[in-house]
């Protein structure tokens, strides 16, 4: 009897196993036919990759990483934050104060910097590979919307501390749009809530930040990822090539899964370390609480990544503002999505394609210099004090860099300041009629320059208005 029992215990057993494979079996066959399961994991992880493959061909996913990083990180920090002009900046202490909330701030704040120099790189990286040729060329507009929301991203979370950097960062940043021939003011109040940075603002950047620009990169993502799925990788299109004509491509390639997984592993890991050892490093700070009146003569400057812009703006003095800031950009957008369609050259070898490269090159190595070039040219503090015999360059230029340049971008040259003044004659000169008040609007609008300031330029114009 016992061995009996024994005996139908276990086919009892075995019985149950089957069945259990059986429904697994069956739940996963249903699922195939509704939604093709086994074709996506074959395109995810049967696919064959070159050997020479390396990390650069993954930048795309690293970027993914990073931004779902951002969006944890980012509801995270929406539990404490506070989206008004009153209670935002206090928000943010709130969260310095604790170890934990000023770490997760800094790996936000970390994310961001990373992510606009992998979708750059990216893009680059793309762009030399010659992959937005046909038949990929929805995958590359996909991401250059990608590009576009990244920066539009990182501009916008800017403004949320309610700090000095941010929010004359935002002053500056949102006057551009006022350049867009007739339309220029109705933008900017769409930007602002109004013609000032103000709360409304704050609140319009957040919604921004949190809401609308993040759906448009998903919206863009879907479809480039889509893509990237259905068309594969450009490095693969010789190995299927050769696969399709029938050759043996074992000798040349390697399976996707474990082999090229782990190299995209171990890129996220990197990303994942690097980040979250700089936010312990290097933690994000907190500056005074913004001031529209700017009482302690706060000198704005830009993210980083805005600097090359921001030093470009610089060679288009006076009329020709809206060229630098209107024109320019535009062009350079219109071109960038219309790439695919103007390249006529099938080839995608970079050997053969000197002409693309070398301008890519020329813009790549143009605008290095210029973020050079503009993080150099951030004014110093100002010194306290009337100079009796001011220099140009150590004692008048820093005050006009500091107040002037953010609306008159040709003040950063003694050329275009000299325009303004009349040598020897103070009282002559529309500079010092703006600054001083004798002549109607008072420059700088949103705060005149102290006594002393006004007194150093009026010196400045009475001993000749040198460039010394």
């Amino acid at each position: 009897m016992e061995v009996r029992r024994r005996t139908f215990d276990s086919l009892g057993n075995e019985l149950k196993c089957i069945d259990k494979t059986s429904f697994q079996a069956g739940m996963v066959k249903w699922l195939d036919e509704r939604l093709n399961v086994s074709a996506l994991m074959a395109s995810l992880f049967a696919h064959p990759v070159p050997k020479r493959s390396n990390f650069l061909d993954y930048l795309g996913f690293a970027t993914l990483f990073i931004f779902v990083s951002q969006a944890v990180t980012g509801i995270l920090l929406a539990m404490v934050y506070k989206p008004s002009a009153t209670d935002a900046y206090a928000s943010i202490q709130a969260l310095q104060a604790s170890p934990v909330g000023n770490y997760v701030r800094s790996i936000h704040s970390w994310n961001a910097n990373f992510m606009v120099i992998l979708v750059v790189v990216h893009l680059l990286r793309v762009f030399y590979e010659g992959a937005y040729k046909r038949p990929r060329e929805l995958t590359w507009v996909m991401g250059g919307v990608l590009f576009i929301g990244t920066l539009g991203s990182s501009f916008t979370g800017y403004l949320l501390p309610w700090d000095q950097e941010g929010y004359w960062a935002t002053t500056v940043g949102s006057s551009m749009a006022g350049y867009v021939p007739g339309i220029g003011n109705f933008l900017v109040n769409v930007l602002r809530g109004g013609a000032q940075v103000t709360g409304t603002t704050l609140t319009r950047f957040y919604s921004g930040h949190m809401l609308v620009l993040p759906a448009i990169i998903l919206l863009a993502f879907m479809p480039h990822f889509f893509f990237v799925l259905r068309q594969g990788m450009a490095s693969t299109d010789e190995l299927a090539k050769a696969q399709h004509r029938g050759e043996d491509i074992s000798r040349k390639s390697s399976p996707f899964w474990p082999n090229v997984a782990f190299k995209m592993i171990l890129l996220v890991f990197v990303v994942f370390i690097a980040t979250w050892v700089l936010a312990g490093i290097y933690p994000k700070g907190l500056g005074a609480p913004a001031d529209a009146l700017n009482k302690m003569g706060y000198i704005p400057e830009p993210a980083w990544y805005f600097f090359g812009v921001y030093q470009f703006l610089k060679y288009f003095p006076g009329q020709l503002d809206v060229l630098g800031i209107v024109v320019i950009p535009i062009i350079f957008f219109a071109v960038f999505f219309a790439l695919p369609w103007i390249d006529r050259n099938k080839s995608r070898n970079p050997r053969k394609r000197p002409f693309a490269l070398g301008s890519a090159a020329f813009l790549v190595v143009g605008m290095i210099f210029l973020t050079y070039e503009g993080m150099s040219s951030v004014p110093t503090v100002l010194a306290a004090g009337v100079v009796d015999h001011p220099s140009y360059k150590k004692d008048v230029q820093p005050i006009l860099k500091s107040k002037c340049v953010q609306c008159h971008v040709d003040m950063a040259t003694y050329a275009k300041t000299l325009e303004r003044v009349s040598a020897g004659k103070p009282e002559d000169s529309m500079l010092i009629k703006r600054i001083n008040g004798s002549v109607e609007p008072v420059m700088p609008v949103l705060e005149p320059l102290s006594k002393d300031q006004i007194q150093t330029i009026t010196n400045w114009v009475k001993d000749g208005a040198k460039k010394n």
